[in-house]
Parts: C-alpha cells; sequence; structure tokens
C-alpha cells in the first residue's frame, strides 16, 4: 500500500509542477504550444514516468529536476520571443506560397520537406477554396495550418515592428524599405521606435500600438 501510495504522490508532484508552469505561461491549450512546449512535455512526461516507478530516486532530486526543466523551456520560450534568428530556428516563420495569384515555386522548392502539396491542397478544400485559382495570397503557418486569401478579399496584415525591432524580412514583404518607415514614424510623432510594441501594415497604411497602448495611424 505504501508503495502505491509513494507512485500517487509523485505522480501528483510531478502534474502540479507541470500543470502550474504551463498556467503561468499561459499554455494550456494546444494550439498556444510552441515545438519547445512540446518538446518539453516530452521530456517532463520522461521525467515523471521514469521517477515514478524508480524508489532509488529521491524525492527532492525528482522535484529538483523537474523544476530544472521548467525554467530551461520558459528560458527557451523567453529568447524565441526576443530574437527573430532563434525563433526562425525553433519555431519556425511562415512560408508564403502564392503572391498575388502566382505560385512561388522558389519557396516551395527550399522547403519542400515541409510543404506537401497534396495536403495543402485538401485543407484549401475544407475551408471552402474549391481551386488555387480562387486564391490570391497564401501562406503555411509554423503550425502546418494555411491562411489563405481568396481574390475577393483582403490580404491578412503583416507586423513589421516588434518589441522596438524592425522585421526586416516582414518589411521587405511589403516592398517598403526603412526610409519609407522613418517617414511613417516621423508622422505620428514617434522619435524613439524602442517606444513601439507593435506595428502592423495592413492596406498600405500603418498602425503603431506604442508601449503604453496608445495606437497611432499613419
Amino acid at each position: 500500500m505504501e508503495y502505491y501510495l509513494l507512485i500517487i504522490i509523485k505522480f501528483a508532484i510531478g502534474f502540479g509542477i507541470v500543470m502550474t508552469h504551463m498556467n503561468l505561461a499561459g499554455k494550456t491549450q494546444l494550439s498556444q504550444m510552441t515545438p519547445i512546449d512540446f518538446i518539453g512535455n516530452f521530456a517532463f512526461g520522461g521525467i515523471i514516468g521514469g521517477v515514478i516507478y524508480n524508489e532509488k530516486i529521491p524525492m527532492h532530486q525528482y522535484i529538483i529536476v523537474l523544476l530544472l526543466g521548467v525554467l530551461l523551456v520558459s528560458f527557451l520560450n523567453f529568447i524565441s520571443k526576443k530574437f527573430h534568428l532563434f525563433r526562425a530556428f525553433a519555431i519556425g516563420e511562415p512560408i508564403p506560397i502564392i503572391k498575388n495569384g502566382r505560385f512561388l515555386i522558389e519557396n516551395i522548392r527550399e522547403k519542400k520537406n515541409k510543404i506537401d502539396i497534396l495536403r495543402v491542397a485538401s485543407q484549401l478544400h475544407s475551408k471552402g477554396i474549391s481551386s488555387f485559382k480562387e486564391l490570391k495570397y497564401a501562406q503555411i503557418e509554423p503550425d502546418g495550418q494555411i491562411t489563405a486569401v481568396s481574390k475577393k478579399n483582403d490580404l491578412p496584415s503583416i507586423i513589421i515592428i516588434q518589441d522596438g525591432k524592425i522585421r526586416i524580412d516582414k518589411l521587405e514583404e511589403t516592398e517598403k524599405n526603412d526610409s519609407w518607415l522613418s517617414e511613417k514614424l516621423k508622422f505620428c510623432d514617434i522619435s524613439d521606435i524602442k517606444d513601439v510594441f507593435i506595428a502592423e501594415f495592413w492596406k498600405d497604411e500603418v498602425t503603431f500600438i506604442m508601449n503604453n497602448g496608445e495606437i497611432k495611424k499613419s
């Protein structure tokens, strides 16, 4: 009886630590999780499963290892938000495959290991889009889902500034340059780009959301 009680206690501690971590990180739904979270959850499962049936590992070591795992996952998620290159490596970036009604074959060939065009067609059909020729824009999201815009709808917005830093690749997608962006910042009386939380480009206009919550439109 004591053996089974110890297993329940170990499981409850592990479950409590992981659930607390997920709630504090705001990752309680599968759709909110990044690849870092998924790998972390596999590791947590391995730690909990390995320790539950191993009486040789002291309880305090078990708790310390779990907490170290939580700290590592939290740290990796933190730097993925702060550093674009790490985010692109660990989480990925959207892959445009159709723009202005034209297939971006170079993107499809370069990312062929990530793009199954037959699966893309199936996803489009499930969205009520019968043919590729209906599309004006389409991109594969990091989670494998597809964002598609038909020719009768507007293209999705593009975030060109995040946490006071210009997203160069996204600015290039808008076919604009640094000088254009500087003019927009000046027009909105923004002297320091670090005051910008995010800047959204849509319909050839930029909306700046400031760190204090204020919204400025160019």
